[in-house]
């Protein structure tokens, strides 16, 4: 008998903890794809996830990658928007291949760096993006390697890079890579590719005004244009809008081995957002936007904002060899999203090590809007992008000058 009391106890046990348990967002497994994820693009919270680590073929999307490359060699002035690149008959090949993202580039032509990348993520242009691999004179395999070292340096740890593309290794012709399968093909996880979205839209938010057009016109050869839609059907105007949401980017993604994926950015009542779709479930390519419309409509539906404010500790901080002692800083409140009902947050200014003297006081001059640190915003509904703290940036609400003589000695 106390053996059936003691089974039954500890069942009962069991369902009271499964009813308990909060459902989270993770759980509701609410997209019909095998990964996705959404984030907040500036602060890097995760408000929704689900399956977001698994590692899985990204097919077209590795063009946002090769992208983020250009955009640094051109910042730090190993090329321009203008520089020449002259197109070779092995990327010809795949360029005019209309299995593959073909835009017809011509072999001895040569078009700037500009055209291509418009062509890379407007028509997500398969030869074009092996054309900007080469702008500088790189190999693939070495345009590869910059793809790698730019991976870590964002934060992505585990990505497969193959090409510039995102093309299996034996679909690119003459360009294939020696030593690598034939199958082999870029792949990431859904949190690597916000990752990857969130460092080019904040690095690099030009890039919006490429992915944000509708169509565009692209000179073949002379004499000869080709006018092509962007990819993304959830622009202002197109199939799959999401009502109260202006989306502007991003790219897709399709593979045999990827299926129908995709990465979206768009403003929600003044909040860039970051949605990504891997291998949406269903035969029709355009799931991977009904799969990111009801992500969104997720979001509109059940998150809220929450309001953290600092307490009056918090807001202020001590000041050493200036006009006064006390610095008042902010924001004095800010927002984080929230999907549960309840949920507790403990929010912990952070000051930079280098502003601050060994009694951990600010060191006068401080000028008003001065960056001084971070918020750093932790809680059990609380995630980030980069599996750091949630951080809202710090600042000086006030100027206060360094004092004289007197004033120094005194505060």
């Amino acid at each position: 008998m106390k053996k059936v009391i003691a089974f039954l106890s500890t069942l009962l046990l069991m369902i009271c903890c499964v009813v308990a348990r909060p459902q989270t967002a993770s759980a509701a497994q609410v997209i019909d794809s095998r990964s996705a994820i959404m984030i907040d693009a500036d602060t890097g919270q995760i408000i929704y996830q689900q399956n977001s680590e698994e590692k899985l073929p990204i097919a077209s999307i590795s063009k946002l990658l090769t992208v983020s490359v250009i955009e640094d060699e051109i910042n730090y002035h190993q090329l321009t928007w203008n520089t020449k690149v002259k197109i070779s008959k092995k990327i010809a090949d795949v360029s005019n291949d209309s299995n593959y993202s073909a835009i017809g580039l011509q072999a001895g032509q040569s078009y700037t760096v500009r055209e291509l990348f418009n062509a890379t993520l407007i028509k997500s242009a398969d030869g074009a993006a092996l054309a900007l691999a080469t702008a500088d004179g790189s190999t693939i395999k070495q345009f590869n390697e910059k793809m790698q070292k730019k991976a870590r340096r964002i934060g992505i740890t585990d990505a497969t890079i193959v090409n510039p593309v995102g093309l299996k290794n034996g679909d690119l012709k003459g360009l294939k890579q020696a030593g690598i399968s034939n199958n082999a093909e870029n792949s990431m996880t859904a949190r690597d590719v916000a990752l990857l979205s969130q460092y080019l839209v904040k690095h690099y938010p030009s890039v919006l005004k490429v992915t944000s057009q509708p169509k565009a016109q692209f000179t073949i050869a002379k004499g000869k244009t080709k006018e092509v839609e962007n990819l993304n059907k959830m622009l202002p105007g197109g199939k799959y809008t999401v009502e109260g949401v202006q989306i502007d980017g991003l790219k897709t993604g399709t593979s045999d081995a990827a299926g129908a994926c995709f990465a979206s950015t768009g403003i929600y009542q003044g909040h860039r957002l970051i949605t990504v779709v891997l291998h949406a479930n269903g035969k029709d390519k355009d799931a991977r936007f009904t799969q990111t419309q009801k992500l969104y409509q997720y979001f509109i539906q059940n998150a809220h904002q929450q309001v953290l404010t600092l307490n009056k500790k918090q807001s202020q901080k001590r000041v050493s060899n200036g006009t006064k002692r006390m610095l008042t800083v902010g924001p004095h409140s800010f927002t984080v999203w929230q999907m549960q009902k309840t949920a507790q947050y403990t929010i912990q200014p952070r000051y930079y090590k280098h502003l601050t003297n060994h009694k951990a006081r600010l060191k006068a001059p401080v000028k008003k809007g001065e960056r001084l640190g971070t918020i750093a915003v932790t809680g059990s509904d609380i995630r980030t992008v980069d599996n750091k703290p949630l951080a809202i940036p710090l600042q000086s609400t006030e100027t206060i000058n360094r004092g004289n003589l007197w004033q120094r000695i005194w505060n």
